[in-house]
């Protein structure tokens, strides 16, 4: 694999995620989000887009009614969650943009009796289910520039909530005093000063917000760079030093991309001569704030002292275009950030953001990513810190998908769709030290640069192989753990060295676009934006712990251990890495006989002739880090070959290993065969209905199918038969394995070759020694190779644990982050869905489905959804909207039922005959009824101890795999 390493000096960017999970690890929403008065959803891992800056007709500048925000941030657009920010000043107008009698007032009365009550009877008349929205405020930060702000409580959009908004606007603004209840006002004094004029009265109101609402508040700083002297580092790491959970990130990807100073940075520079005034730091650079863009700059700086301080996108949304002037895009159409929450809750959606799990976009450019580094045993992703020890060797992985379009439109309005599917051209790593918190007082806590970041590595898609789910996958060697770190990654569209566009894959300032013509210059900008595309990630720390070059020879010695070596027949497999970084030679010291050779890490083993004498062989490893090195001794015994007789006596003949077996089968009797250390069969009585002949063959390997990145620990084996290949009864196989090839933990399973879908396929199997056996149900080609097992302690005992497994083993589903499977949680149509079209190897499909809600379907299912659709498997509901898919609606079992029977008659193998009589029968509705009857004949759904059916349940996960699973084995897949 190539990687283009590269010092670079001019302004880098980021990129990032943590993801990509597969099947029914990323559950959808179940009900309209809370906080605007539906009922809460419970905690869930799951990727939500969405953004935190939003105005409507209640901020003065603002030209949109909320309505039309929330239908195209939320619906048009697809947010999950969409949290406003209209300007925590004076509001002359209400939610629709009518004038507000007896106005102005102060916005937060404004929240109170227009825009909260209004979203709370918009849910309730169905609109926006599943969604999160959330009424924060910007608030002018006192003697800096703009920061948005919310105030949760425990029950946000409550009277509670609002009325500590409405304390904040009167203690932190210059909001006369009379526009407030004198109740109120006398109350609040009594407790706190007002303060709104200087850098130490924004402390007071952070601060105020940690002593009232520590968990349930945040204020993350707005288009950090686009006045002159609005801020200096310092001002950062005094937000984020008072309230490290409240003052938590900035803006770094900015809104306002319609402007002709892209962001809105329009600070005055000399195009021929950047550097001559420090104004070009108030520039955009690709779209991106100078102290995110600069490679070594302010982010870098607060990164090095192990901040949890994370980069977001938002689209400060204002208006797109009116008259001759231009804004930002609509929330959503072109700026996202991807939050990993545990629920749909705005309080779940805040912890999101808090975590550091998280990465934004600018136009589509990626829509999954999975960014992590590990040491072998554990990992980290964005947002955490890897435990690491000096010496450890560290492995970076990134995986990341592109969506097949984006929103870019050409001509702007037009609704005709540019064509163009986002692409990324690379992706920049980028590293930097971390030396711990500068101190108050001191020239570090002014510094804002970091002297040790650079671009460590930079990915084409050279360095990147895609998997059977889509995502391009990137894997890099990072340099053993040495110090403490942190990595990021920015990826874009665009080429090392674009001609105005960037230097050395850095940004470089986004030019004025200036196009006399208003129709013409929306265009331009709307074009200039789409072509320069760009993510960044939040970065993962490493935090490693001192270990000296004794201690990691001394740990690797104490450990070294060759297993048995009393009785060796076989070669022997020499680590060559120890603990930390301890690197392992071997010699041979002692061998009379000549039994050993080391060659290339192996001991290999030359057996002493029958009759001779054990051979005794002293091998010595010698474990070195720096400048420590130590030894230690094995003695270990070679076996002589066993001695053999012939009648007569006289030499044995030399035979060569048969490679393959045949035998003739009797339906009746059923047979068995074995090829001698390969594999054993058995067929039963019945298993097929004529005569005929069964075999196995060892494969060669020209002969075989790609194995990929599968450890082959047996050959491969391909079974035959002339009187069919598919079987009425299982039949077992048991092939031996080589264990001691197989990985450190990982598992021996049996795999076999899916030639329709030209892939191994994970089938399980029962392992006892060195051999392992499996039923099936089909003749193809088969092998054994190592997997690393999943392991979840709430499936140990759960009666879905055999049916998980082997869904797991193919990647189709996997669990939660704190290590449970959740066996007893419904599952959403999106779920299922996607579950089913992985299980049966369905293509992703690109492209939008035909569903009128087609924009609520979660990126993580649409392209399952899609070819679920296309295959015949799905169908919608009629609406007078038109067919609806309702991705995050609860699954029923007369639901399931339906779509497993399309799946059975597609491929033919519908069942005759009637299904199993169940108590509830005229519970089940008629359009289910024939479907339930064919599976439940087919074995794959099936009733209650009570004899129901009930139709009407939701699907669980343990369900859910089990039907799954039914299913591949009703399809002899």
């Amino acid at each position: 694999m190539k990687f283009n390493k590269q010092a670079r000096i001019i302004f880098p960017m980021v990129l990032s995620a943590s993801i990509l999970s597969t099947g029914l690890a990323v559950p959808t929403p179940k009900a309209a989000a809370a906080d605007a008065g539906a009922a809460q959803d419970q905690g869930q891992g799951q990727w939500l887009t969405g953004e935190f800056h939003a105005h409507t007709f209640e901020s003065d500048d603002a030209q949109s009614s909320l309505e039309s925000v929330l239908d195209h941030g939320l619906t048009t657009y697809g947010l999950d969650f969409l949290m406003l920010a209209d300007h925590l000043r004076s509001s002359k107008r209400d939610d629709t943009g009518a004038e507000i009698p007896g106005g102005p007032i102060p916005l937060s009365k404004g929240l109170l009796e227009y825009q909260v009550p209004k979203i709370k009877a918009l849910q309730e008349a169905g609109k926006y289910a599943g969604k999160t929205i959330f009424s924060g405020f910007e608030w002018d930060i006192p003697s800096h520039e703009h920061g948005s702000v919310g105030i949760l409580t425990d029950e946000p959009g409550s009277a509670a909530a609002l009325k500590a908004a409405n304390q904040f606007e009167y203690l932190f603004t210059n909001r006369d005093a009379t526009w407030f209840n004198p109740a109120d006002v006398l109350q609040w004094e009594a407790a706190d000063d007002r303060a709104y004029s200087t850098h130490a009265d924004s402390l007071s109101a952070i601060n105020w917000l940690k002593r009232n609402y520590p968990e349930t508040s945040y204020m993350i700083v707005n288009h950090p760079s686009r006045g002159v002297g609005k801020y200096k580092i310092s001002d950062f790491r005094d937000f984020n030093n008072a309230a490290p959970d409240i003052a938590f990130g900035f803006e770094g990807m900015l809104g306002n991309q319609m402007e002709p100073d892209r962001g809105g940075y329009n600070s005055a520079y000399d195009p021929a001569n950047p550097t001559a005034n420090d104004n070009y730091k108030n520039r955009s650079y690709g779209g991106v704030d100078y102290m995110v863009a600069k490679v070594g700059g302010v982010w870098d700086s607060l990164l090095g002292e192990g901040r949890k301080f994370w980069n977001f996108a938002n689209s400060d949304y204002h208006f797109k275009t009116i008259d001759t002037n231009s804004s930002g895009y609509w929330p959503g159409e072109y700026a996202k950030n991807y939050i990993w929450s545990e629920g749909r809750s705005t309080q779940d959606i805040l912890n999101g953001m808090r975590s550091g799990k998280s990465f934004s976009v600018f136009g589509d450019l990626i829509n999954a990513l999975d960014f992590r580094v590990a040491d072998g045993g554990a990992d980290a992703e964005m947002g955490e810190s890897l435990q690491a020890t000096e010496g450890d060797k560290l492995t970076l992985t990134i995986k990341f998908k592109s969506p097949g379009s984006n929103n870019y439109e050409n001509p702007i309005y037009s609704g005709q769709s540019a064509g163009a599917k986002p692409a990324v051209d690379h992706i920049d790593l980028i590293a930097g030290d971390v030396t711990g918190p500068a101190v108050k007082g001191t020239p570090a806590y002014d510094k804002d640069t970091n002297d040790s970041t650079r671009v460590l590595a930079t990915f084409t898609s050279e360095d990147w192989t895609t998997d059977a789910n889509g995502y391009n996958v990137i894997t890099y060697d990072l340099p053993k753990a040495s110090k403490d770190q942190y990595f990021r990654l920015r990826g874009t569209n665009l080429g090392m060295n674009v001609a105005g566009e960037t230097l050395d894959g850095n940004p470089l300032i986004d030019p004025k676009t200036t196009t006399a013509d208003a129709t013409a210059r929306f265009n331009e900008i709307n074009d200039r934006n789409y072509k320069d595309l760009w993510f960044y990630s939040n970065p993962v720390f490493v935090d490693t712990a001192a270990y000296t070059d004794e201690e990691a020879v001394k740990d690797t010695l104490s450990k070294l251990t060759l297993g048995n070596a009393d009785a060796v027949t076989e070669n022997i497999v020499l680590p060559s890495e120890g603990e930390h970084g301890a690197a392992i030679a071997w010699e041979e010291t002692t061998d009379t006989s000549n039994a050993v050779t080391i060659e290339n890490g192996i001991a290999k083993v030359t057996r002493p002739a029958a009759g001779h004498p054990n051979a005794s062989v002293t091998l010595k490893a010698t474990a070195s880090r720096g400048d420590s090195s130590d030894s230690k001794a094995f003695a270990i015994t070679i076996k002589a070959l066993p001695s053999t007789s012939t009648p007569g006596g006289g030499t044995p003949p030399v035979t060569t290993p048969a490679t393959s077996v045949s035998v003739t089968v009797d339906p009746a009797k059923g047979a068995e065969g074995s090829l001698k250390d390969v594999i054993s069969f058995k067929i039963p009585a019945g298993a097929l209905t004529s005569n005929g002949t069964v075999g196995a063959q060892v494969l060669p390997s020209g002969q075989q199918p790609p194995l990929g990145n599968l450890q082959a620990l047996s050959p491969i084996v391909e079974m035959t038969s002339n009187a069919g290949t598919t079987f009425g009864k299982p039949v077992e196989l048991t092939f031996n394995y080589a264990i001691s090839s197989a990985a450190p933990t990982s598992q021996p399973a049996v795999y076999y070759y899916n030639e329709k879908l030209k892939k191994w396929i994970f089938l399980g199997g029962k392992a006892n020694g060195t051999t392992i056996t499996v039923d099936i149900k089909h003749f193809t080609k088969f092998g054994v190779f190592g997997y690393m097992p999943h392991t979840f302690s709430d499936l140990t005992a759960s009666w879905a644990k055999p049916y998980a497994e082997r869904l797991i083993g193919m990647g189709v589903i996997s669990g939660y982050e704190d290590g449970k499977f959740r066996p007893d949680q419904p599952v959403t149509r999106a779920e299922w869905v996607k579950l089913l079209a992985d299980s049966l190897g369905l293509p992703a499909a690109s492209g939008a489905t035909s569903f009128a809600d087609d924009s609520l379907i979660p990126s993580w299912a649409k392209a399952q959804v899609k070819a679920a659709t296309d295959a015949g498997y799905v169908t919608g509901f009629d609406t007078k909207d038109g067919s609806v898919f309702n991705a995050s609606q609860r699954i029923t079992r007369a639901e399931i039922a339906v779509i497993a029977a399309r799946v059975l008659k597609t491929a033919g193998t519908s069942p005759s005959g009637t299904g199993k009589a169940f108590s509830d029968v005229s519970a089940i509705p008629a359009w289910a009824l024939d479907a339930v009857n064919q599976t439940s004949a087919s074995g794959i759904v099936s009733g209650y101890p009570d004899g129901s059916f009930r139709p009407d349940d939701t699907l669980t996960r343990a369900e859910a795999v089990k039907i799954a699973y039914a299913l591949l084995d009703a399809l002899n897949i």
